[in-house]
């Protein structure tokens, strides 16, 4: 009793202290074959109807990590002719749970099958198949009845399977396996019931090429029509600078809970600030400092305590330069707006509200209705654009005209006489354009906005504006990167276009080379695309261009949701390979991007006509083909035109002679050109 005692305590003892240690199960089955072994043994399993074979050579001993399920194993064992000399019971094991397995072998009188495969060749297809093709070797004159069987294994594993069961007098197949080059193909003989115990014949290994590996990539040669240097450097009178130092008069608090924002009045009278207006949706309002504050502006600026923060009211300034460029529409060419518009003009069911300084409806064309909208300025309807000499968002708005002549604008009025508004003007727009304003309503919510304005300090008025349009609408939010007039000296893009959930345009100019992006457009890792300026300097006007490639691409159906990402991903690479901060993704292209063309197509052909063809990704990086050994020619194109055969106005790419060699590897890369005339 005492003894039982102490042993109950021990181990009690181990449980606490961990010393009781169980050995992980590591799910694998280790069989172990005993008895007298020919020149080769086997493993036969077979598992919920499917057969497979391992071969073990002269090991004894194989580790299987088995699939869940139960499985039957036996060993046989085979001479040198092939014959089965002995072999072992079959043994029930369960898969993925460890097990030990003992086969023992006994010798057996029964004889295997004569026939045997010979020649067992095998062939690539382009398309990825294989082709088998094998002779029946009979060692008697007595012809065996019986039924041949292809097997298969990966490369990367020991287990043969079962594949196919065929007639005696059928010796071909075909896999159409695409990844047929990763698998090894053998076959063997099986007689039939009626001739008594035979074994199977030997499995048969096929022979044939190794394949090559062929690695693909591709580059666009866009062409870019000389622009006269002339008429794009005249009349550059430059006046002034469009990069100024941030400036404010006012302040906007912003409430840290709904809470706080319900008590606005009396905290911000015991602060001694004044309240001159408020957006509830953005918990902000827009407030100054009692006369005779012991703090100055700035100073105010930083506040912040448990239930608000202020931060400046910043003054943001329109993104374009007084100088004009050129009056030819080269900038259409270069975003393929022509080609485009053979698709669509546009619909008037496209709305694109334009955030600016109001437009003036006399000088755009007929083919534009413009939208009631309001002016936050003057906080009225009056919308007209009164920048004086400049009219911005008259000309952004002609721009947007230009890519897409028929559609419907809703002028936002947010910059006044001098081309200049705040923070909280802009924002209070944005959530006008989007149909979220708190007291304004907008009875047609614009599907697009345009923001060809900025500031170079961060907002949190207009980040919570953003925030809050992303959040609850489908709105695509089209903004300039910025201009500084004396050229840009490091990377930065103006608010709102650095916000993540904008799309931000910077402008790209006419060089010897191609396009380039503008010495005073500003870059970084938030941009997005690039757009040539219009009629005048600017990435107001590049990002104008952007709105409406935007406005075609919704006139043709494509989702709103999806119209930033096909845009980067249709947009024409220059610069680096690949994004980068001086082009984001490249120029935009308007006819990819109307249509939607966001692949293309290779066309691998082998020296006898066969072809292989794979749709790939625009801006994919590499394409690897495994092809039998021999000379190739590939083809790379864009269908544009949507032809059955390569026409005018598509992309096409060649590269011939191309040998590829057993197990070796090549790199080929293709550059598509425009097809012309």
């Amino acid at each position: 009793m005492k003894r039982l005692l102490l042993l109950s305590l021990l181990l009690v003892i181990f449980l606490l202290t961990g010393c009781l240690w169980v050995r992980p199960n590591n799910g694998l089955t280790t069989v172990e074959v005993k008895g007298e072994l020919g020149l080769a043994g086997e493993l036969w399993l077979t598992r919920e109807g499917s057969t497979f074979m391992v071969n073990l050579g002269q090991d004894k001993v194989r580790v299987l990590p088995l699939e869940p399920g139960l499985w039957s194993i036996q060993a046989y064992s085979r001479d040198a002719k092939g014959n089965v000399v002995s072999l072992s019971e079959p043994t029930k094991v369960q898969g993925k749970h460890e097990a030990a397995v003992s086969l023992v072998l006994s010798k057996t009188e029964a004889k295997t099958t004569e026939i045997r495969a010979t020649n067992v060749i095998y062939s690539l297809s382009l398309s990825g198949g294989a082709e088998l093709h094998w002779e029946g070797y009979l060692s008697s004159e007595t012809l065996e009845a019986g039924s041949w069987e292809v097997w298969k294994r990966h490369q990367d594993s020991f287990f043969w399977q079962k594949t196919k069961e065929l007639p005696q007098g059928v010796t071909s197949f075909v896999d159409s396996e695409v990844r047929a080059h990763e698998y090894l193909y053998a076959v063997r003989f099986v007689a039939p019931p009626e001739a008594g115990l035979l074994f199977p014949s030997p499995l048969m290994e096929s022979q044939g090429p190794k394949t090559g590996v062929l690695d693909v990539t591709w580059s666009f040669d866009h062409y870019f029509a000389p622009v006269s240097q002339r008429l794009s450097a005249s009349a550059l009178d430059v006046t002034g600078d469009s990069d100024p130092d941030p400036t404010f008069i006012d302040l906007i608090a912003h409430f840290r809970t709904k809470s706080d924002f319900a008590q606005r009045a009396q905290l911000l009278a015991s602060l001694g600030l004044t309240m001159k207006r408020e957006i509830p949706s953005l918990l902000a309002a827009l407030v100054e400092p009692h006369p005779g504050s012991e703090l100055s502006l700035e100073e105010w600026s930083t506040y912040q305590d448990d239930n608000l923060f202020l931060e400046p009211n910043w003054i943001l300034e329109a993104g374009a330069l007084d100088r004009v460029a050129s009056n030819l529409p080269w900038y259409l060419e270069y975003l393929r707006i022509p080609g485009a518009h053979e698709e669509t003009t546009g619909s008037h069911s496209v709305r694109i509200a334009v955030v600016d300084s109001g437009l003036n409806e006399d000088q755009l064309p007929a083919s534009v209705r413009v939208l009631p909208g309001y002016n936050f300025v003057a906080r009225s309807g009056d919308t007209r654009d009164d920048y004086e000499g400049v009219y911005h968002g008259t000309k952004v708005s002609r721009t947007i005209s230009e890519a897409m002549p028929v559609v419907s604008l809703q002028p936002v009025k947010v910059l006044g006489a001098g081309g200049s508004g705040t923070a909280v003007d802009v924002s209070e727009g944005m959530l006008y354009a989007a149909g979220l304003h708190d007291s304004v309503v907008n009875p047609t919510p614009a599907h697009i906005m345009n923001l060809s304005l900025g500031q170079l300090s961060e907002s949190s008025a207009l980040r919570k504006a953003v925030e809050r349009i992303a959040n609850e609408t489908d709105m695509l939010m089209v903004a300039a990167a910025g201009n500084t007039q004396s050229g840009v000296r490091g990377p930065g893009l103006y608010y709102p276009a650095a916000l993540a959930q904008v799309l931000a345009v910077g402008t790209a100019s006419p060089g010897l080379d191609g396009p380039w992006r503008a010495y005073y457009s500003h870059y970084g890792h938030a941009l997005d695309v690039v757009a040539p300026p219009s009629f005048a300097e600017g990435t107001s006007f590049s990002t104008a261009l952007v709105s409406g490639v935007a406005g075609l691409m919704l006139s043709q159906g494509i989702d709103l949701r999806d119209i930033r990402s096909i845009l980067t991903t249709t947009a024409m690479d220059i610069g680096l390979p690949g994004w980068d901060e001086e082009h984001g993704y490249g120029l935009v292209h308007a006819q990819w991007a109307a249509k939607d063309i966001r692949s293309l197509r290779l066309e691998v052909k082998d020296a006898s006509g066969e072809s292989l063809q794979e749709e790939v990704p625009l801006k994919g990086a590499t394409k690897r083909f495994y092809l039998p050994p021999g000379e190739y020619t590939v083809e790379a194109w864009v269908n544009v035109q949507g032809g059955a055969f390569p026409q005018v106005g598509d992309y096409l790419g060649y590269a011939e002679r191309i040998m590829v060699h057993e197990s070796g590897e090549v790199d080929v890369s293709v550059t598509l050109s425009e097809k012309g005339n």
